[in-house]
């Protein structure tokens, strides 16, 4: 009668402790697929932000050419240009007067 007992309040404390790991899995699960809308989110940005970049440098080297054909005097070297890539923090261009 007390070895029936012992084994009831264990199943009753195992079927609580069951119980509590279901719901924690199933919090991590509902947490993990609200940041995957949040991850997907990032990435949609980031793709856009790479487009407008090839933009950019489409739309640098037009105005290069465009300067360049102008006829004033002033031609651009694109090797004496400072870019992101090759001078971090730079950005500014040089003109060489000729």
């Amino acid at each position: 009668d007390e070895e029936e007992e012992r084994r009831k309040r264990r199943r009753e404390k195992n079927k609580g402790g069951g119980g509590r790991c279901r719901n924690k899995k199933k919090e991590r699960t509902e947490f993990l697929q609200r940041g995957g809308g949040e991850s997907e989110r990032l990435e949609l940005m980031n793709a856009e932000l790479k487009a407008q970049i090839e933009e950019l440098k489409q739309e640098r080297q037009q105005l290069i050419l465009m300067l360049n054909r102008g006829g004033g005097g002033c031609i651009v070297r694109t090797d004496s240009i400072k870019t992101p890539e090759s001078e971090a923090g730079g950005g500014g261009e040089q003109l060489e007067k000729k």
